[in-house]
């Protein structure tokens, strides 16, 4: 259930009515392996790995052969990612050895298959079950959506997704990210949003103070000195939020303002 904020004056989280924290925001990162003959694609996998911490490439591979050898020395990765165009062994039979390899866990397999081919392709890897596909050409963030989506399954997605439409808002406010306020805001965005009740304000502070080990009145002085540089960038979402909320366009957001505008539009984007 999508959580909702309430207005408090006692502290809530203490005694009946506790607030439970979700099991973890930031999830487990799904562990990859990508198999591509494209010199380039691989360059670009490893680079948006390095920033995208939810999927961690645990090997980028030039070909089958190699796969196979890294396999059999132990690397059992939740996804296996194959260009369906390799040069030096044909897909169908690696699909055919990595399965004889009876690898425990067994690897999901998603197949990249440039859009041309797609029809004799689909045929060709659906033969043996079990495979997901992937059309080419992709953005590497579609891909590496997909890849989560496979390994973490769809509720720990939907949590995905909000971090990414979370981030994303944060940015188009050019939030500065040096500031500890952005972390804050970010973290009782996602409480709210996970939790199977309405949080009042004062149970988020504290919530996201004991997850950080600092005290509730620095989390709440750190977003507030966000909100007030967010104001001073003047962005056309930072206006469109002071006026949901009843605000002058040029006015500084509460804190408890700013967080019931950032939820709805979260709220709005993972439905």
């Amino acid at each position: 259930m999508v959580g909702t904020l309430e207005k408090a004056g006692a502290n809530p989280v203490a005694g009946k009515g506790q607030a439970a924290a979700p099991n973890s925001l930031w999830g487990t990162p799904v562990v990859a392996a990508f198999v591509s003959s494209a010199r380039m694609e691989r360059d670009c996998i490893r680079l948006l790995a390095r920033t995208h911490p939810e999927v961690r490439a645990a090997a980028v591979l030039a070909g089958g052969r190699e796969l196979l050898e890294q396999l059999r020395s132990g690397l059992n990765p939740q996804v296996l990612v194959l260009d369906a165009l390799l040069p030096d062994m044909g897909i169908l039979t690696l699909i055919q050895e990595i399965r004889a390899l009876h690898l425990e866990p067994e690897p999901i397999l998603l197949i990249a298959i440039p859009a041309p081919e797609q029809g004799a392709a689909r045929r060709a890897v659906q033969a043996f079950g079990d495979c997901q596909v992937i059309l080419k050409p992709f953005r590497m963030k579609e891909l590496f959506d997909e890849i989560y989506l496979l390994g973490a399954g769809a509720d720990e997605y939907r949590l995905y997704r909000a971090r990414s439409c979370c981030r994303r808002l944060l940015r188009e406010l050019r939030a500065d990210p040096a500031m500890s306020g952005c972390d804050y805001i970010e973290q009782m965005l996602l409480y709210a949003l996970t939790a199977e009740r309405s949080l009042p304000m004062a149970s988020l502070y504290q919530l996201v103070a004991q997850d950080n080990d600092t005290q509730e009145s620095s989390i709440t002085a750190a977003v507030s000195r966000l909100s007030q540089k967010m104001q001073r960038q003047g962005t056309p979402l930072y206006r469109e939020l002071c006026q949901r909320c009843g605000l002058q366009p040029g006015a500084v957001l509460p804190n408890g303002k700013l967080l019931k505008a950032l939820l709805e539009c979260l709220q709005q984007e993972v439905q």
